[in-house]
């Protein structure tokens, strides 16, 4: 099986409510089969510890760490990661991406 990138936003400001929020979204978008290629494979997730960013600039930052093969976010069985965002409404947020089994 192969392995696919993927990036979803969360909009809240405590990290494992918005890991479990963007995993139950993701089950009711692409199913509970396994190998969808989104985050409700991933079972943790780790912090990317970097200042707060807009949503734009986290991404940017989140396709530089997966074009790099960031060994944080590298293995598709691994942790999603995490980066703190300002979501274009101006809240609190966070962008979870990574790798997953597809």
């Amino acid at each position: 099986m192969g392995a696919t990138s993927f990036y979803t936003t969360a909009n809240s400001s405590d990290l494992q409510t918005a890991f479990q929020e963007a995993r139950m979204e993701a089950a009711a978008e692409h199913g509970r089969g396994g190998f969808s290629g989104s985050i409700y494979e991933k079972d943790t997730f780790t912090l990317i510890d970097e200042p707060r960013r807009p949503e734009e600039s986290a991404m940017e930052r989140a396709v530089e760490l997966v074009r790099a093969d960031d060994a944080r976010i590298s293995d598709k069985w691994g942790p999603a990661g995490a980066l703190r965002i300002t979501t274009r409404l101006g809240g609190e947020g966070w962008l979870l991406f990574g790798f997953a089994p597809c």
